[in-house]
């Protein structure tokens, strides 16, 4: 019979749920937002390269050429404006990206904090258990004896979802 650990209510959930809360609503905050949809992101990104320059001529062009304009359904003020959106909001994307890294190593260093306390306590309660009053430590040792044995085993073995995650050469 597998035991199942009832951790205590954390002193951090609260706060974390403020937390991210104000991070969901932060979306609200910035302007035209566009839904993800992953089957058109590769087209987006073709597009996207297009350099400053580029796009400058194509402004310039459209206000050379009202036939182009029409012919393109473009107008160089919207033009402009999406290229100045992209040059604006560019710089909120990094350093809210930069946020993720810093908080996913900082949850990393605490949970490694609390991985190495759990191990020094494991190693302690083996060395324990082996004595003639350490009976009390077998049960926790074996379960984390179990535990680390799991946690080694799913490293060897892939699954044939992780199969999906390597990119594959395009199709033509």
């Amino acid at each position: 019979m597998k035991k199942t650990l009832d951790p205590a209510p954390s002193p951090h959930a609260e706060a974390a749920r403020v937390l991210l809360e104000k991070i969901r609503a932060l979306q609200d905050e910035f302007p035209r937002v566009a839904p993800v949809a992953p089957e058109l992101t590769r087209r987006l990104v073709a597009k996207a390269k297009l350099p400053e320059a580029g796009i400058e001529a194509t402004t310039v062009e459209i206000e050379r050429s009202p036939r182009l304009a029409t012919a393109a359904a473009a107008d160089a003020p919207s033009l402009r404006d999406s290229y100045a959106y992209a040059i604006a909001y560019g710089p909120v994307v990094k350093e809210l990206l930069a946020v993720a890294r810093t908080v996913t190593h900082t949850i990393r260093v605490e949970r490694a904090r609390a991985g190495a306390v759990a191990l020094d306590v494991y190693a302690i309660a083996t060395r324990l258990s082996k004595q003639e009053d350490g009976a009390e430590f077998l049960p926790y040792v074996e379960t984390i004896r179990e535990m680390l044995k799991q946690k080694r085993g799913r490293k060897t073995t892939s699954s044939p979802d992780s199969a999906s995650l390597v990119p594959s050469a395009p199709s033509k």
